[in-house]
């Protein structure tokens, strides 16, 4: 009797305490939803920008280059006007206007398989019909040195490429969202090539 009163007991203790233990702990072994996985996965700070820039859709920043002091550069002494548009889901385009009203250039950024990428729509006087541009697509995709409202660009093979004096290039761009500042920089071997800094008008 005292033996099978023992062994109940001992089953009971298995039943309560130790069964849950193992079943828990199979289960922690099944593979996850990898689509849960994604939405409880924070955000990296290449998405969490572009999160930010596409925010900014349908707004326009107005301004002027700050560098260089070049009266012979398209970009310099002149209204700069910038629009945020073209919003989708992996990209946004930025329109740039001098001059006031002329087109001068596309940023386009891509959410791709290997990272946050920047490239550049033909520039000139005039938009092309897609697959018409005379020297478009360089760029490059954004390093670990950004955060989520400023991302630096460097160069990549395509553009060194295209363009071998720009294959040390680096363009960044920044956004002050609290004060509605938007600025773009690029940099040639490490040096100051341009710099524009453009204000949100307000609607």
């Amino acid at each position: 009797m005292y033996k099978l009163k023992n062994m109940l007991n001992i089953r009971s203790f298995f039943l309560v305490v130790v069964l849950p233990f193992v079943l828990f702990a199979c289960g922690a072994d099944e593979p996850r939803d990898p689509i849960e996985d994604e939405l409880l996965a924070e955000p990296t700070v290449h998405e969490q920008f572009f999160a930010n820039l596409a925010s900014l859709c349908g707004e326009q920043f107005t301004g002027a280059s700050t560098f260089p002091d070049d009266d012979d550069h398209a970009l310099v002494n002149t209204e700069l006007n910038v629009f945020v548009e073209t919003c989708a889901d992996d990209r946004i385009d930025v329109k740039l206007f001098r001059d006031g009203d002329t087109w001068h250039a596309t940023w386009i950024l891509e959410m791709r398989d290997e990272g946050l990428h920047l490239y550049h729509d033909h520039i000139g006087d005039k938009e092309y019909p897609e697959g018409e541009e005379p020297n478009t697509g360089y760029g490059g995709f954004a390093d670990m040195r950004g955060s989520a409202t400023t991302q630096y660009f460097p160069a990549d093979q395509n553009t060194a490429d295209m363009l071998p004096e720009a294959s040390t290039n680096v363009w960044m761009m920044d956004m002050d969202l609290e004060n509605g500042v938007f600025v773009y920089y690029l940099e040639r071997h490490e040096e100051p090539r341009f710099r524009a800094e453009l204000t949100l008008v307000e609607n």
